[in-house]
């Protein structure tokens, strides 16, 4: 150490100086000028001390910036990859009590139920109480500008719901790999994506519980991002910034190729030895208004590759048994959800929708009812049309959200009304905490929530709903997988989460 200094004053002198933290470089340089002028040091010998400070000084604050902590964040001592370019970590913890009560469409000894007959009616269904948690802990890792991936860990192995019961007496929960997936920006407009991966397409909860992360692989093209024009402008400390002109419409493609359930290549079943596929094509679009007001669109197309489905373990879960040959057989659906959004007295405010319709809807329903066995060749259910009724085929949603959840006190409040037909979605898909994922149904959800802090928040949610049909009884409708065995079902969620 000060191998330039000569003269032990001199040595002394910069151990002086680059021992004293607290001096700042002005400070330093008094010092030196002081001794200088009382003949301790020379001004050869003072500058030899600057330099030589200076030096050691630049050496202590890169290996200082090796474990300094990230701008507004914790001091990190973890030895990350050298082909990570930035990691972000975060998470949530949700607390949850849930009551739900449920009376069955069809009950053994009672029957049929209907609405304008109240003998007909079971004294209470089913009635669950209970205490939930939802852990979830996620990482996303940029590799390079246009290279990244994601991992996600949750509570819970189901796909559409992380929640796990506080029951068992106190025994430990699992974790389970929700996310895991590699991501590349080919260009600015062009994305590919592969793996388990969030749900890049604009959804509502009618059609896709926010809960599922599909499997399989992810396009995108971004037609407004094809000929963007970037302008320049100059930051406080004169530095040229260059951003890209906002337009005020987007128009992008995105389609998904999603592998739903695995099957064998043998069997002599065409069903079971067929795997079951997802193929999901959207093309959103939005256009902001000068107001401020918003329009958003996402018309698409769903359609399956008619495989066996088993062990699919959701709430609404739609599995082959005796009776049914290729769960995802006939669900070719036309979708178009979308929204306004605009402020209304300065509040954030959202009319949103959603709409399905099955163009396979009289087969999907004639293979959920089971009108006749798929095995009797002189009977094909696709030519029958007994027991279907139009208002199978569709579904739709309508809501109004006002408030948004992002800060100390902001809070929202939303209602919605949605009608669902017995063949007019995948009952794997929709989510679980609306009337329990049910067909054949109908009703309103009210939900709100209240931040506390940026991180920490409180909500509910209440729904109820009610028979969209009143003769369904027998097939899977009403017994075997039970899609649509609902009379009338309500729910009411409380919410305490906290973000990190």
């Amino acid at each position: 150490m000060f191998k330039l200094v000569r003269s032990v004053p001199a040595a002394l002198a910069a151990f002086a100086v680059s021992a004293a933290p607290a001096l700042r470089a002005d400070e330093s340089d008094v010092l030196l000028k002081v001794l200088v002028r009382k003949g301790i040091l020379t001004e050869t010998e003072a500058v030899a001390v600057r330099a030589e400070v200076a030096k050691e000084k630049a050496k202590e604050a890169k290996l200082a910036a090796k474990v300094a902590p990230a701008e507004g964040g914790i001091a990190s001592k973890l030895d990350i990859s050298k082909s990570v370019q930035k990691l972000k970590l975060y998470g949530d913890l949700r607390l949850r009590y849930q009551y739900d009560t449920n009376d069955a469409q069809f009950e053994p000894g009672v029957g049929v139920h209907n609405d304008d007959n109240d003998k007909d009616r079971s004294s209470s269904g089913t009635q669950d109480g209970r205490f939930r948690f939802r852990l979830r802990l996620n990482a996303d890792y940029q590799f390079t500008d246009n290279l990244f991936a994601g991992v996600e860990l949750q509570t819970g192995q189901v796909s559409d719901s992380g929640n796990q019961n506080f029951e068992n007496g106190f025994s430990d929960y699992s974790i389970f790999l929700s996310r895991a997936y590699i991501g590349w920006d080919a260009t600015k407009w062009l994305r590919f994506a592969g793996g388990k991966m969030p749900a890049y397409f604009y959804n509502t909860d009618m059609m896709w519980d926010p809960d599922i992360n599909p499997t399989g692989m992810f396009e995108a093209i971004a037609f407004h991002k094809l000929d963007e024009q970037s302008a320049e402008s100059l930051d406080k400390d004169g530095k040229k910034l260059v951003t890209p002109v906002e337009k005020p419409w987007e128009l992008t493609l995105n389609a998904g190729q999603f592998i739903f359930d695995n099957n064998g290549e043998s069997g002599f079943d065409g069903d079971s030895k067929t795997d079951a596929w997802l193929f999901y094509t959207q093309l959103l679009g939005a256009w902001k208004f000068d107001n401020g007001v918003k329009i958003t669109a996402a018309p698409g197309y769903m359609t399956y590759v008619n495989g066996s489905l088993s062990d699919v373990a959701n709430k609404g879960s739609f599995n082959d048994n005796a009776n049914v040959s290729g769960a995802t057989r006939n669900l070719n659906l036309l979708l178009f959800p979308g929204d306004v959004s605009f402020k209304l007295g300065g509040l954030k405010t959202k009319f949103y929708w959603d709409l399905s319709y099955n163009l396979e809807g009289r087969k999907r329903v004639e293979d959920i009812y089971n009108i006749v066995s798929l095995d009797s060749p002189e009977n094909d259910p696709d030519d029958l049309r007994k027991g279907h009724s139009n208002v199978d085929d569709l579904a739709f949603l309508v809501g109004v959200k006002l408030g948004d959840n992002k800060h100390a006190g902001d809070w929202s409040l939303l209602l919605d009304y949605r009608q669902v037909g017995l063949g007019a979605i995948d009952p794997n898909l929709n989510d679980s905490d609306v009337f329990a994922s049910a067909l054949n149904v109908r009703g309103f959800r009210l939900k709100g929530e209240y931040n506390f802090t940026d991180f920490l928040s409180a909500g509910f949610m209440y729904s109820y709903g009610w028979n969209l049909r009143q003769d369904l009884s027998g097939g899977e409708a009403t017994g075997g997988n039970a899609v649509a065995n609902t009379n009338d079902i309500h729910t009411a969620i409380f919410d305490v989460q906290i973000k990190f």
